[in-house]
């Protein structure tokens, strides 16, 4: 249970790369991606002693994150499609860990997909 909450927390630290904001591009989308980059950092810290809570909260993060960069183009709805992707990935590790079916959290493809995001956001 320790070794899992150690690993929640770390993940949490990748979202909370996603929150210096975005300023280019269109910025009202940037804000509404940061906007839901943060709550789910914030929903997901109130859950770290639930693991399999937390990877709910990815996968319909990811899910509000997908639904939004329909909403733009090029490479903003590619950006935010690739977070999408990053916390979906997430979540099924952190279920895993949980499960005890996997050993290991890589939180390293949400923060170059945060990176990138912000990047593209001019940020």
């Amino acid at each position: 249970m320790l070794q899992t909450r150690v690993l929640s927390l770390c993940l949490l630290g990748a979202l909370a790369l996603s929150a210096a904001g975005c300023g280019g591009v269109d910025k009202k989308a940037c804000g509404r991606l940061e906007n839901t980059l943060n709550g789910i950092r914030r929903q997901a810290m109130a859950q770290v002693d639930d693991p399999t809570q937390v990877a709910r909260t990815y996968a319909s993060g990811a899910a509000t994150l997908r639904g939004q960069a329909k909403k733009t183009d090029g490479n903003l709805r590619k950006s935010a499609e690739k977070a999408a992707g990053a916390l979906d990935q997430l979540g099924r590790q952190v279920q895993a860990a949980a499960d005890g079916t996997g050993s290991s959290v890589d939180s390293s493809a949400l923060i170059a997909a945060t990176n990138d995001l912000k990047h593209t956001c001019g940020s």
